[in-house]
Order: structure tokens, then sequence, then C-alpha cells
């Protein structure tokens, strides 16, 4: 198959100076209207330093690069090598000061580009069973 590349902005970057934050860039300042200290949301954001040809095409890793622990398909996982290296966090956001979003620490490196924000619906993000009835596993 041939895909035809698309184009994702950043909206911020993850900044880690003392406290860990989201930097939303001024032009998406307005874009943050409604957000508040409490709430919960989905960062997506590009794992910019894993992003190489030879690791794009990599489908199957040792979860937590551990290979003790046996291959799986990457869509298995929360491997950052991965065919688009975009990774999801839920976070809360502790406070809100100017163009900052104060959050909790997450592996992600200072200036990894953060390329969405979303808020959180538990209905949708959160489900406790599938349709079918089976709990949903943790992740690995």
């Amino acid at each position: 198959m041939n895909f035809e590349p698309f184009k994702l902005v950043p909206v911020g970057h993850v900044r880690k100076e003392g406290e860990t934050f989201i930097e939303i860039l001024p032009e998406f300042g307005e874009a943050m209207d409604g957000l508040n200290e409490g709430d919960w949301i989905k960062l997506i954001l590009w794992f910019h330093a894993s992003d190489r040809p030879e690791r794009r095409s990599i489908l199957k890793v040792h979860p937590y690069n551990n290979p003790a622990n046996p291959l799986r398909g990457v869509f298995a996982t929360r491997s950052p090598v991965r065919p688009n290296p975009l990774a999801i966090y839920a976070v809360r956001i502790n406070r809100v000061e100017g163009n900052r979003l104060y959050i909790d620490w997450i592996d992600a490196m200072d200036g990894t580009p953060v390329v969405d924000i979303k808020i959180l619906v538990e209905r949708l993000d959160c489900p406790e069973k599938s349709p079918e009835g089976v709990v949903n596993r943790k992740g690995t």
C-alpha cells in the first residue's frame, strides 16, 4: 500500500522545569478556554525522538523493552516504537497558569510535541466492560 503523508502541527510542548506542564503555543491559546483545574484531559503527543524510518517498520516488540517478555504486536503495547509514534496520556490538570497546563509527571521527554488535547469522557474513554461483557485488561 502507498499512503500519502499528512501534516500534524504541534499545539504545544511538554515541559519539565521542576514541575511537568504543557506549554501551549500562543496561536492556540484560545483553544484552552473551558479547561480548568481538576479537569481530566487526554494528551496526544508525537514521540519525535522515536521517529526514524527503521523504527516505524518494527511491528513487534518485547513489552517494556524486556527480552524476558514475549514479542507482541506494537498495537498491543505502549511502546514508542510504532508506525506512527503517537502517545496518548490521560492526565488531570493540577492548575492552569496563562498558557500552561500543570499536570503530574509523565514519561515523555522535555520538548515532546503535543499534537492535540481532548477532554476525557468517561463513557467513551474509560469503559469498565466491552460490549461483549469482557473486562478490559491492563495495558502493556
